[in-house]
């Protein structure tokens, strides 16, 4: 290890007075230049004769002085400059305080889409009564009635309809569907021969994400066909993405006339599938059960909500133009 060198006495003074306030450096600037300069001028000839060796000694003593009494408060005023400079670099201390007043993180009633599930916690939320549903007329296929379907009451119509095309088909449960809600299975077969995502999406567009998702899916699986079908449109990055690939894309319109294309005594069957029970309250997509519908009461907005709170937190947001 290397040495250190020592310090000079004049390195140590400097060193020392810069650890001091600035104003006690200038402090003692000021009062050594007063005691240096009254030795500096006293009078030598006023002296008592000494012997020449004393005599030698004062005048050594007398010249240090004189030059003393500018170096010695230069040297004060240098460390308080320097203390100064030492002051003015170190930070001043900082509150633990944040820049801004905290934020409740509460969920945002603005969705993504209608069926982003996201959770909650008891204590944010109050029971809702139920709102007046404007009438759907289920005597016949429209695409009011579409579009008032629930995500759950969509897959069994999309599974129906590929039924009677003569498709065997097997649901995902309930639960996170991976990126496919139903596998069309040729006859003879249980491999899935073409795999079908559904979209209950009424007041947003299919983007290609969610295509692409479809994608992956049949890949990993080795599917060479893909079916999207949606109650809404589709994006046209979505449609681009799936030009000169076995997929195709089926939006709210298309579907119904594909369904006005069956037989009327096919179309009567899905449409008593579609309008059975209660078909625009939502399904849990984790417990399998209908919600119900509460209010966040940071926001004031409605949302659906799992009966089996708190066992499940699941919820679904609804859209802001929904009747539901």
């Amino acid at each position: 290890m290397a040495r250190r060198k020592a310090k000079g006495p004049l390195s140590a003074l400097v060193g020392l007075v810069g650890t001091l306030p600035p104003l006690a450096g200038l402090a003692l600037a000021a009062f050594s230049w007063v005691a240096v300069h009254w030795l500096a001028t006293l009078p030598t000839d006023a002296l008592p004769a000494q012997p020449p060796s004393a005599r030698i000694a004062g005048a050594y003593f007398h010249s240090l002085a004189l030059a003393g009494q500018y170096a010695l408060p230069a040297v004060f005023v240098l460390a308080a400059l320097i203390s100064m400079a030492a002051n003015a670099r170190r930070a001043p201390p900082r509150l633990a305080l944040p820049d801004e007043p905290p934020v409740q993180r509460e969920e945002s009633p603005e969705p993504r889409n209608e069926h982003d599930i996201y959770r909650m916690w008891a204590g944010d939320w109050d029971e809702a009564p139920e709102p007046v549903h404007a009438r759907v007329d289920t005597s016949t296929w429209t695409l009011a009635l579409l579009r008032s379907l629930e995500w759950k009451r969509f897959e069994e119509l999309c599974a129906a309809y590929f039924q009677q095309l003569g498709f065997r088909t097997r649901m995902t449960p309930a639960g996170p569907d991976g990126g496919v809600d139903i596998h069309l299975l040729a006859d003879g077969s249980d491999k899935s021969a073409v795999l079908v995502q559904c979209k209950a999406w009424s007041s947003y567009d299919v983007g290609v994400k969610a295509v692409r998702e479809l994608l992956g899916v049949m890949t990993a699986e080795a599917v060479a066909e893909g079916v999207f079908v949606t109650t809404g449109r589709y994006t046209q990055a979505a449609r681009d993405f799936v030009a000169g690939r076995e997929i195709v894309l089926i939006d709210g319109p298309d579907f119904l006339e594909k369904i006005r294309l069956l037989h009327e005594e096919r179309q009567r069957a899905l449409l008593a599938i579609a309008t059975a029970g209660d078909f625009t309250r939502p399904t849990c997509p984790s417990c399998g059960v209908k919600m119900v519908r509460r209010i966040a009461r940071a926001s004031g907005d409605a949302f659906w909500g799992c009966p089996n709170f708190p066992g499940c937190r699941t919820t679904l947001r609804i859209a802001a133009d929904s009747t539901a």
